[in-house]
């Protein structure tokens, strides 16, 4: 959407904010503490906030999966915020993914933040249990409840102001078309604009667990937690450079667990089903057998 903002413009679209930046400034705006200094946060969700409200754009468009932190007085804040009170209509887009790929994709994410230092079978086991004493665990079903994030959003700008988009892995052009038909923008406007991004690829279970091994031993030197953090994204960002082996192992869930992920996740299928959001995409893909080893 970046790389097309005045195409977008030019079909009554405006993508609010201006990239670098927006994150803290979505931070700033759920009342989280941004990266960067306040000031530069503020002056970012003032820039979102002001393109949002730029009524001489037929539609406005932010995206942050920020957002998806938020509890239910933060979405409150937000929708207040960007809504200026209520004069501007919201509609929600909630994008959601089957949880037997989230979950193992969410773990290396978490690994490479310094989040958890579990090794993923244990992590693995103490998400599906919904252990709360665990920090990252709390953070992964605040995110991925996915019917809890259509409810709270729902209740707030109405349900029938929500639609759900069910990404299909196997369709890798089906999340840019999905975006078009929500945006009323011409066929090929997003989707043309994709492109192979290798500098995204995900790791491989050893490169993992070296980014593990490596938090591990520099907290233990009483290195500053942040500071290690944004190291350890600089190493990530160069293993990515290179192609891994065809043959390196992944991180995979086993079969009993596969199982146990897409249980709940026919339980929150259902449970947006019955919601009466709009839904792109097959929900029953949710609980779908695609991440079996």
């Amino acid at each position: 959407m970046r790389l097309g903002r005045a195409d977008l413009l030019e079909q009554g679209v405006r993508l609010a904010g201006r990239g670098p930046g927006d994150g803290d400034g979505a931070r700033y705006g759920l009342g989280m503490k941004p990266s960067r200094p306040v000031e530069f946060a503020r002056a970012a969700w003032e820039t979102i906030r002001s393109d949002m409200a730029d009524t001489s754009v037929e539609r406005r468009f932010f995206s942050k999966e920020t957002f998806a932190n938020a509890g239910d007085a933060r979405a409150r804040r937000v929708v207040e915020e960007l809504s200026g009170g209520g004069r501007f209509p919201l509609h929600v887009a909630i994008t959601v993914r089957p949880l037997a790929e989230l979950i193992p994709s969410q773990y290396s994410q978490f690994v490479q933040r310094g989040t958890t230092l579990r090794s993923f079978e244990d992590w693995c086991q103490v998400v599906l249990a919904g252990d709360t004493e665990d920090r990252s665990v709390r953070v992964f079903w605040k995110r991925h409840s996915h019917d809890e994030q259509v409810h709270r959003w729902g209740r707030l700008v109405g349900f029938e102001n929500v639609t759900v988009v069910v990404v299909d892995r196997s369709a890798p052009l089906f999340l840019p078309q999905a975006f078009e038909q929500i945006l009323c923008l011409r066929p090929g406007t997003l989707a043309d604009r994709m492109t192979p991004h290798r500098g995204n690829r995900s790791l491989t279970r050893p490169e993992i667990d070296l980014v593990r091994g490596w938090h591990t031993i520099t907290l233990q030197t009483g290195a500053d937690q942040g500071q290690v953090a944004r190291l350890a994204w600089k190493l990530c960002q160069h293993l990515r450079r290179f192609d891994p082996d065809p043959d390196a192992p992944r991180v995979s869930m086993s079969a009993a667990a596969i199982e146990q992920a897409e249980e709940r996740a026919r339980a929150i299928a259902a449970a947006i089903a019955g919601s009466g959001v709009q839904v792109v995409g097959d929900l029953g893909a949710l609980a779908a057998d695609r991440g079996r080893p």
